[in-house]
């Protein structure tokens, strides 16, 4: 019932926060001077659909914040109320490069996440694959894990969000995939990592792909 609820919960912020014409996040705390801060893109920008690797910014190397409260491609989202996680661009043990993306539990609400906004409807019939790296700290049961979310004028018609496998406890880096078929009449894709209660999740070089199923 609870990872009933859960979902709901997070189904409905992430379609606010897609839906509007302006995705900005709701209620996200400012990014710390460390990190390479922004928010939602006003729509996927061009260079994120292409063959390969149709992602902006999967490693979080960008010091751009084109918005300020967010890396470079990227949004964030909570459930709702007072800002109750933080998002760090984190310069200390990254799996790749010189950066990663750290998400803090620091207030009483449900569910952090940072995502990206992909076109779907020219993925229409394929799946979309999602590989990532993670890695916890102190991470509460409910745990956290990869995103995958597919909307239609801001309805949700798929989601995956690895309830079944979440990432919990304290973990060094692993390479964690996701799939979600791409259902007809999907618009938009939203991928990204997500934070459920207490603890501290990374994240860091993404990677699309749209295979067939």
């Amino acid at each position: 019932m609870l990872r009933q609820h859960l979902t709901t919960f997070i189904v409905l912020a992430a379609a606010c926060a897609g839906g509007a014409a302006a995705q900005t996040a709701p209620a996200s705390p400012p990014m710390p001077a460390v990190a390479a801060p922004a928010t939602a893109p006003k729509s996927a920008p061009a260079a994120a659909v292409t063959k390969g690797h149709p992602t902006v910014n999967p490693g979080f190397e960008s010091t751009r914040s084109p918005e300020g409260r967010a890396p470079e491609g990227w949004f964030t989202i909570q459930h709702a109320g007072n800002p109750s996680y933080s998002y760090v661009v984190d310069t200390e043990n990254p799996h790749g490069g010189a950066r990663s993306l750290r998400i803090d539990y620091v207030g009483p609400e449900p569910f952090g996440a940072i995502a990206q906004v992909i076109d779907a409807a020219t993925h229409v019939g394929k799946v979309a694959k999602l590989s990532g790296w993670l890695r916890t700290k102190d991470a509460a049961d409910e745990g956290g894990g990869l995103t995958l979310l597919v909307l239609q004028s801001g309805n949700t018609l798929a989601h995956n969000f690895m309830f079944d496998a979440p990432v919990k406890g304290t973990t060094e880096w692993k390479r964690y995939t996701i799939t979600l078929p791409i259902p007809k009449g999907a618009e938009r894709l939203e991928i990204g990592a997500m934070m459920r209660g207490r603890g501290s999740l990374w994240f860091d070089d993404a990677e699309l792909e749209f295979v067939a199923p």
